[in-house]
């Protein structure tokens, strides 16, 4: 006895649209294929902020992080960060987005929050970087 609402065959086409709609996104992904008007952070490229390292003093339990972008490309669309190896120990991310902490809110900024709650071992780094556009089209 099925506890479902719909017919087996039902089930059957939705679980096929589901694999296909995940087969085209991971495809579309791969190839780098994104929407109309959205441009590829590209390193180097227009928009792209350089990586800065970050040395996080030993025992260190929080650290907050912002990056601001140039006024060319004013708005933060996203932002990565790579610990060393020293760092990844007992490292805990707590926030990485948009500065919501401005008034008004700073869609200009990426920020990161991380913690260590046993402290940041020593020879601790962090590299940071962010990708801005100019706004919307």
């Amino acid at each position: 006895m099925s506890l479902s609402p719909f017919s087996t065959r039902e089930v059957a086409a939705r679980r096929r649209s589901r694999s296909l709609l995940t087969f085209v996104l991971t495809g579309a992904v791969a190839l780098g294929v994104t929407l109309p008007g959205v441009s590829h952070a590209i390193p180097g490229g227009k928009g792209w902020q350089g990586r800065y390292t970050l040395t996080i003093p030993t025992g260190q339990v929080d650290q907050f992080f912002h990056y601001a972008c140039p006024a060319a490309y004013p708005v933060a669309t996203s932002g990565g960060f790579l610990p060393n190896l020293a760092a990844k120990i007992g490292m805990v991310v707590l926030g990485d987005g948009p500065r919501l902490d401005i008034t008004p809110v700073g869609y200009n900024e990426w920020s990161w929050i991380i913690g260590w709650p046993s402290g940041a071992r020593a020879g601790s780094t962090i590299s940071f970087d962010i990708y801005c556009v100019a706004g919307p089209a």
